[in-house]
């Protein structure tokens, strides 16, 4: 995808060192923000804000319209552990969109009845026979 320029990763620099990176793709009129990495190492230099920034001018390059930040919890309570993801996130006047979510669909509904009910006991049981908690 990064060589027919569908997705670009995008480092941040600091004094000579790779601090942060992301990865972005497109399709269409339509950009995401996909995976990221930071360092602890020079954090407040705040890399983040510059790829963000970044990802934004190369979207709009490729002739996007929407930059998609993806993900942030739905609970927009300021105690919430990730508010701080959400405020970083709308500090670039973005609109917090809700979309439907996941589906299943069962085509074996025997076979879905053992995934959904019968694995997760089974994953349990197994784990805490290995010392797990």
């Amino acid at each position: 995808m990064v060589a027919n320029g569908y997705a670009r990763l995008f480092l941040a620099h600091y004094q000579g060192e790779i601090i942060a990176g992301t990865l972005a793709f497109i399709l269409g009129d339509k950009a995401w923000y996909l995976y990221g990495a930071s360092s602890n190492r020079h954090r407040n230099v705040m890399p983040n804000y510059l790829l963000q920034w970044e990802m934004i001018n190369w979207a709009r390059e490729q002739g996007c319209t929407v930059y998609d930040f993806r993900g942030v919890s739905g609970d927009l309570d300021e105690n919430n552990p990730l508010y701080g993801l959400y405020r970083f996130k709308k500090g670039f006047n973005g609109v917090l969109t809700e979309f439907v979510g996941e589906w299943d669909f069962v085509y074996k509904p025997a076979w879905y009845w053992l995934w959904t009910r019968i694995l997760p006991v089974y994953l349990q049981r197994r784990h805490r026979s290995q010392g797990g908690d």
